[in-house]
């Protein structure tokens, strides 16, 4: 087998200047293949067959990380060495934790008796305790990544409230946490700088939301404090079901839902979906659809709609 195959086996990716080394691949025998192009420099002292491949639109789609993101991290950890781990919006990618707001750069945690980190396309800051595990992503060699507990902490404590609930909401939903861990870590950092932080996400966070647009409607509503019920089953007077509706006001009988749907959804979809429209009317409830676009761009309009709606009703004729 030739040395550069032993070094690169099906799930390695990259190969740092050790591996080559264990595969017999002198300093000489390297330079010779970037001379001839059978390997490339992806990072300092990281090495591929090819170039690596250009990022997907999104991180996740799925809940699987894009493959190209991988391979970037890889390759940053790879370069950075030992006792270094993909942190904050990187590990959550790298967890299948749904967000907001995707990270650009690589964010990673480095010792913190570690000098100065200053790489192109990474944002290091420095790790003052552990969690930390190997996860294997798409069937490749473990990286080191932030426990999942830890990745929602960090990003609470790092991010705006509402990409931080839209975070910890998918790890609680997704059963990489549960909100007893979440409440004692929090509880474990009370005399800790960023205390208050993590309390007011976590007085924020619901497991039952089921989605990104789901977690920020109701981190709207709450900040014009208004409390919705969350995943709500209506019935008929006789017990029969209508459905569950993503937020309910019992006593002003007002739902919302989150309509985060697309054009091509199947029609049959559609066509219940008005049913569900149509009972809700019949057992005198008002039904409000809220979109993407209502939420993260307009929310004031989003306020105040639902602020009107819930207002007392005149019913002098």
């Amino acid at each position: 087998m030739h040395p550069l195959a032993r070094a690169c086996p099906a799930s390695r990716q990259h190969l740092a200047r050790e591996h080559l080394a264990d595969a017999g691949i002198s300093r000489y025998g390297l330079e010779a293949l970037l001379r001839s192009g059978g390997l490339l420099r992806i990072r300092r002292g990281v090495y591929a067959p090819a170039p690596l491949p250009v990022r997907a639109r999104h991180l996740l789609s799925g809940g699987l990380p894009d493959p190209a993101y991988v391979a970037e991290v890889r390759a940053v950890l790879l370069s950075l060495g030992a006792d270094c781990a993909a942190a904050g919006r990187t590990a959550a990618v790298l967890w299948g934790m749904d967000m907001f707001v995707e990270p650009r750069l690589v964010e990673v945690n480095v010792p913190t008796g570690r000098s100065r980190v200053a790489l192109p396309g990474v944002d290091a800051t420095r790790r003052a305790d552990g969690g930390v595990v190997e996860l294997g992503v798409l069937g490749c060699e473990g990286l080191p990544v932030t426990t999942a507990l830890v990745t929602v902490v960090e990003c609470a404590l790092t991010r705006p409230l509402r990409e931080a609930v839209v975070i910890a909401d998918s790890a609680l939903r997704r059963g990489l946490i549960t909100l007893d861990e979440l409440v004692a870590a929090v509880g474990a950092r009370s005399r800790r700088p960023g205390a208050r932080r993590l309390r007011g996400v976590l007085e924020f966070v619901d497991p039952a939301c089921e989605s990104v647009l789901e977690s920020l409607f109701r981190v709207l509503a709450l900040e014009q404090g208004l409390h919705p019920e969350s995943q709500v089953t209506v019935r008929r007077p006789g017990g029969g079901r209508v459905g569950r509706f993503d937020f309910c006001f019992r006593e002003q009988r007002l739902i919302v839902e989150c309509d985060g749907r697309r054009w091509h959804d199947p029609e049959d979809v559609r066509e219940k979906d008005r049913r569900k429209d149509n009972e809700l009317a019949r057992l005198r409830w008002r039904l409000l659809r809220i979109t993407w676009d209502d939420v993260v761009h307009h929310p004031d309009y989003v306020g105040r709609l639902l602020k009107d709606c819930l207002a007392p009703q005149d019913t002098a004729a």
